[in-house]
């Protein structure tokens, strides 16, 4: 072997042997369907379509609260939100928790975080990244900037030594919030032909649990007064709706590749690990629910992907995942040892094509206070939830058969079998868990 090849090839190893960079896009609001990829033809995201495309998509992924800062307590740290909490938007991870920034610091990484935090008082405090931008603003006012942010640092982190963990967390599609407080049905469609079409799902159920009816009808909050708004909507409202929103998927999509951009004109694409996921989806008008704060699928199940070196590009994975599973993977792929407490798993044998059965995923929430909490469990058919108080506190729904969740076999005695197989599913986790929630049907 002559020097130039020695040399070749000992750089070859080198590079093999570097720990990659990790880079998670986080969106806002997005619901699993709310992009081009998953074969929606409403709206165009060419970025995210081949971001996905170059790696695995986890077709299963759910978020393990469908609230903001609860799902991004969950994100940080691999805890369940009983666990961080953080069970309510507005409220901290406690100190004692390590999160994303101080776990890879700790591992030598260069940490930075652009945008949505959402956490008050623990950003700043005790999380152990760089700030380069923040964000608390509407996100077509937000989003820009904290795209320039991650060029800029993308730009300067080229022929670094050092490996580093980039976050950018956009605002949108969250803006939606603001469009339904602005819109309280003017029936004025200018370009109703061009609209998707409604939700096939509308109906809400007169049986729907006690609870769920409280957070349409009591209008406590911000959430529960949107809800209130949307269900005096007509069919071309919720059109109108969809339209707007997927506007707002397209806006991101155009500011998420301004980074992935940097990222190739920097040469950093080959060493980073990239992650994509939403913190929770929104409602979009199935069983007339908007914004989130709901179990349904819309508000619950998220896109996921995962691309970078090491990754099988066009793999999509049946696989049930939480986006809890994002900070053990980012440490199987830095080589770091996830903290021992850590709830989700290493998906880098699910990149490589290699299946991870897993019995179930869960995902908490809070309606108002603990007088109104929930459960929902996804086994690999079924979707049971659990609520600790009111009246009809269960749903079963067969997502093979009933995608829509229209049809709740928990009101009917030929699912009786299977509910109270869920049911100890469910009880089985939360002694797991050690959660203290209690089901009003034990």
């Amino acid at each position: 072997m002559n020097r130039r090849h020695f040399l070749a090839l000992s750089a070859a190893s080198a590079q093999m042997l570097k720990r990659p960079n990790l880079l998670l896009i986080l969106t806002d609001q997005q619901s699993h369907t709310a992009w081009s990829g998953a074969r929606n033809p409403w709206l165009s995201t060419p970025v995210m379509d081949a971001l996905a495309s170059s790696g695995t998509v986890f077709e299963e992924a759910y978020c393990n609260y469908p609230v903001c800062s609860p799902s991004r307590g969950s994100i940080f740290t691999s805890r369940l939100p009983h666990e961080t909490g953080v069970m309510t938007n507005g409220q901290s991870i406690p100190a004692t928790i390590p999160t994303m920034g101080a776990i890879f610091r700790a591992g030598g990484y260069k940490t930075a975080y652009a945008g949505k935090w959402h956490l008050p008082k623990s950003f700043d405090g005790m999380t152990a990244f760089e700030k380069i931008a923040g964000g608390s603003a509407l996100g077509k006012d937000m989003d820009a900037p904290v795209a320039d942010a991650c060029v800029q640092y993308l730009h300067q982190a080229k022929g670094s030594a050092e490996p580093f963990l980039l976050v950018a967390s956009f605002m949108n599609p969250h803006d939606i919030c603001d469009w339904i407080r602005q819109h309280p049905g003017a029936r004025n469609h200018p370009r109703r032909f061009s609209y998707p079409p409604a939700p096939t799902n509308l109906t809400v159920d007169p049986k729907e649990p006690e609870a769920m009816q409280f957070h349409r009808t009591a209008g406590y909050d911000l959430m529960s007064q949107a809800v209130g708004t949307a269900s005096q909507w007509m069919r071309d409202d919720f059109r109108h709706y969809l339209h707007d929103y997927y506007r707002m998927v397209e806006t991101v999509d155009k500011e998420i590749g301004r980074v992935i951009a940097a990222l190739r004109e920097n040469q950093l694409d080959g060493n980073t690990v990239v992650a994509f996921a939403s913190d929770h989806g929104e409602g979009m008008g199935g069983h007339r629910w908007v914004q989130k704060a709901a179990f349904w699928e819309e508000s619950v199940h998220v896109p996921f992907f995962l691309s970078g070196p090491g990754i099988r590009a066009g793999q999509r994975s049946r696989d049930l995942v939480t986006l809890m599973d994002i900070v053990p993977t980012f440490c199987d792929f830095a080589g770091i040892a996830p903290p021992a407490e850590a709830r989700g798993i290493s998906l880098r044998p699910s990149c490589n094509g290699q299946a991870q059965p897993r019995p179930h995923v869960t995902s908490h929430l809070r309606f108002d206070s603990a007088e109104r909490e929930g459960r929902m469990l996804r086994t690999e058919r079924y979707k049971y939830i659990a609520f600790n108080s009111g009246q009809r506190a269960e749903q079963l729904f067969d997502l093979l058969t009933d995608p829509g969740e229209s049809r709740n076999l928990a009101l009917e005695p030929a699912g009786k079998g299977l509910l109270e197989q869920h049911r100890e599913l469910l009880r089985s986790e939360l002694r797991r868990t050690k959660d203290g929630f209690r089901m009003a049907a034990s």
